[in-house]
C-alpha cells in the first residue's frame, strides 16, 4: 500500500508557478536567479524569523556556486566535466568525483526499471535533434534525417555503461552520455539540503520547472504550486497543488519543441525509435520527496506512456503523479484519487 500523501490539489487561484496567498506580517521572501544548465535558475528563501540582507547574499552566493560545480561536472557540454571526459574517451576508462559514479547508478537504476525506455546513453540522438533553447530559435529547422538516426540508434543502450568505483567505462566508443533527465533534480536536492544546514526552514528551489519545497511558508501553511496547461500562452496552470517539503517535476511536449511542415517535434525522444515519442501524453507531474527521483522519472513515465506510466508510479511508495492527456483530461494516481480539479 502506497505511504499516505502529503499533497493536496485545489481549484486555479493565480497563473503563475508558485501561487501565494496574502502578505501577513511574516517577512517578505529575497529571491535571485542566475542561468545555470541552459535554463533560469531562481531561489527564493522564506524564512520565519527573516533573513539580513547579507546573509541572503551570501546564501544565494553559495547556492549559485553549488550550481556552477556541479555544472562543470556533469554538464555534457562543459569541455573537462566527468560526462564531456566519459563521452570522448572514445571506451577507455574515465575516473569521476564519487557524485557523478553514484548519480550514474541511481540512474542506471531508472533504466532498468523501464527497459531502456529512459535510457541516460541517449546523447547521440540529443546531439543529432539539438533541442537547445539557442537552436530552437531557428525558424527554419528541420527533423534529421531518418538515416542519420537510424545510424545513432545502435548506439543508444545503457548496457554500455560500466561503473567500478569510481571509473566509469562506455564499451561502445560511439556511445555517450546525456544527464538531462536527473542532473537538475539531483543539483536540487543538492541546493535544498545545504540551506537545510544552514538553517534556512523555508524556501523554494526552482531548476526550469524542477520546482523542490523546504518546509512550509512562513505562516505554516503549504507552498501552492501550479501544474502547466500545456501550450498556454500565459503559462497558466491547469491545476495547483499545496506541497509542504517536497519536489514537483514536469516533463512535457510543449517544453521544448519546434515545427516544421505543421508537425510538432519534441524533445521526449523515444530510445528505439529515436523519434519524440507520440502517444496520448502531454506532460507528467511527478510529486516525491527527492527531485532527482521525479525528474528521471516524469521523464521516463512520459516516455512509457499512460497506462504503463501509471503502473510505474503506483508501484513506488511516496510517489504520486498528475498525466495530462492531449485532450486535456487530468488523470492521477492513487494517493491523489478525486482531488484533482480542472480549471
Amino acid at each position: 500500500m502506497k505511504r499516505e500523501n502529503r499533497f493536496c490539489l485545489y481549484g486555479i487561484f493565480l497563473s503563475v508557478a508558485v501561487l501565494l496567498g496574502g502578505c501577513g506580517p511574516h517577512p517578505q521572501p529575497r529571491a535571485r536567479t542566475g542561468f545555470y544548465f541552459d535554463t533560469s535558475v531562481t531561489i527564493t528563501l522564506y524564512q520565519t524569523n527573516g533573513l539580513s540582507a547579507g546573509k541572503a547574499d551570501a546564501l544565494f552566493s553559495d547556492c549559485f556556486a553549488l550550481c556552477e560545480t556541479y555544472e562543470n561536472m556533469l554538464s555534457r557540454t562543459k569541455e573537462g566535466s566527468d560526462i564531456w571526459q566519459i563521452n570522448h574517451a572514445q571506451g577507455a576508462p574515465v575516473e569521476v568525483h564519487d557524485e557523478t559514479a553514484a548519480l550514474l547508478r541511481q540512474a542506471l537504476q531508472y533504466c532498468e526499471k523501464t527497459d531502456g525506455a529512459v535510457d541516460i546513453t541517449i546523447a547521440p540522438l540529443s546531439d543529432l535533434w539539438d533541442f537547445s533553447s539557442e537552436n530552437l530559435e531557428n525558424l527554419s529547422r528541420t527533423p534529421p534525417d531518418p538515416a542519420q538516426i537510424a545510424q545513432r540508434l545502435p548506439h543508444v543502450d545503457y548496457r554500455n555503461i560500466t561503473i567500478s568505483g569510481n571509473t566509469v567505462t562506455l564499451s561502445d566508443p560511439q556511445a555517450a552520455l546525456d544527464l538531462g533527465c536527473i542532473a537538475k533534480g539531483y543539483i536540487a536536492d543538492q541546493i535544498k539540503a545545504y540551506l537545510r544546514e544552514q538553517g534556512v526552514n523555508s524556501a523554494i528551489i526552482n531548476l526550469g520547472g524542477n520546482v523542490l519545497t523546504l518546509g512550509k511558508k512562513p505562516d505554516g501553511s503549504p507552498f501552492r504550486l501550479g501544474i502547466q496547461k500545456p501550450f498556454d500562452v500565459r503559462n497558466a496552470p491547469i491545476a495547483s497543488l499545496a506541497v509542504t517539503d517536497a519536489s514537483l517535476v514536469s516533463s512535457g511536449v510543449y517544453e521544448r519543441y519546434f515545427e516544421a511542415d505543421g508537425i510538432r517535434y519534441h524533445h521526449l525522444l523515444n530510445t528505439r525509435t529515436g523519434m519524440p515519442e507520440n502517444n496520448t501524453l502531454l506532460s507528467v507531474t511527478i510529486l516525491s520527496d527527492s527531485s532527482a527521483e521525479g525528474d528521471i522519472l516524469s521523464t521516463a513515465c512520459f516516455l512509457l506512456g499512460p497506462e504503463a506510466g501509471m503502473a510505474c508510479v503506483e508501484s513506488l511508495p511516496g510517489v504520486e503523479a498528475v498525466f495530462i492527456t492531449e485532450d486535456y483530461e487530468l488523470h492521477s494516481s492513487s494517493g491523489l484519487s478525486g482531488l484533482v480539479q480542472k480549471r
